[in-house]
């Protein structure tokens, strides 16, 4: 029977656009030429739960991607993406039973930044403006675009539209005082209970710090980002579990997309690396206590 580790998370752990660039992914490819894990072959599993019917005799509501080594053995180590964009860490709950099933040795949780943004109050309390266009309303809508299109005629409709929607968007943070989309309070209460769940399974957990945000593309995002931290450890140490904060001393030039939040693929693989590093430390950490004991 293989080892297996999941990852739980928003779109900075699945990934973005078709190629879901992603450390999950970069992580695979390292352990596989490291051999760090002590796995014969690494393979690599992304699911993420859907609202489509796709046929009009079976209904779909798990789609994936199957990133299988050619070689398998029964010491495999299987890594499980289960992340998935636009959804908070309320919906990790729904992966429980799939989580237990797998008996995990390590569960990696990064949650915080899609529900810690600053964004236009307006998100929460629906009280917009006469002359935002209703297609517009949506949280992440006026987000920066992380990239344009390489054709000409896609990337002058993407740059004018995504112009506008800053200035919009920025306007509307002046006009009122942002909030996140999920109160502190509310986040931290169902973090400690997914991390309790978690716990309760058996795994060694690992809860990821919040990664650096744009002050400039996301005013507020940063102060409140080190808040959102500080009580991430805390909840971490209260629930038994590991807090690691992998962006500090990481220089980030070069290591994020245009908005300033989600990694590119030079962020995705240094991000790899640290994270391999930190896994890798922690378990010979623990193979020595064991000996020890």
């Amino acid at each position: 029977m293989g080892r297996n580790w999941v990852f739980l998370g928003d779109s900075l752990t699945e990934g973005v656009g078709s190629s879901r660039v992603s450390y999950v992914s970069d992580l695979v490819k390292q352990l596989r030429s490291s051999g760090c894990a002590g796995a014969a072959n690494v393979h690599e599993f992304r699911l993420r739960q859907i609202d489509a019917n796709l046929d009009r005799q079976i209904k779909f509501n798990v789609a994936g991607l199957m990133n299988v080594d050619k070689q398998h053995d029964a010491s495999d180590l299987w890594l499980w993406n289960l992340a998935c964009e636009a959804q908070m860490v309320d919906s990790d709950f729904d992966w429980l039973p799939l989580i237990g099933l797998l008996h995990p040795e390590l569960v990696v949780v990064f949650r915080g930044s899609l529900e810690s943004i600053i964004r236009p109050a307006m998100v929460r309390d629906g009280d917009w403006p006469w002359w935002v266009p209703p297609s517009w309303r949506g949280y992440a809508v006026m987000d920066p675009r992380c990239y344009f299109s390489t054709t000409w005629w896609r990337r002058a409709k993407q740059t004018s539209v995504d112009a506008v929607k800053q200035k919009l968007r920025l306007k509307l943070l002046k006009m009122r005082p942002g909030e996140p989309l999920m109160d502190l309070e509310i986040f931290a209460t169902c973090q400690a209970g997914l991390i309790k769940q978690l716990r309760a399974l058996g795994p060694r957990v690992l809860v990821l710090g919040l990664l650096p945000v744009d002050e400039a593309c996301f005013p507020g995002s940063a102060a409140y980002f080190r808040i959102v931290n500080d009580r991430l450890a805390e909840i971490a140490q209260d629930e038994g579990a590991e807090f690691f904060d992998w962006a500090a001393g990481l220089n980030c030039d070069g290591l994020f997309y245009r908005d300033g939040f989600h990694p590119n693929a030079a962020g995705a693989a240094a991000l790899a690396t640290i994270l391999r590093e930190q896994i890798c430390e922690g378990q010979k950490g623990a193979k020595s206590t064991k000996r020890i004991n």
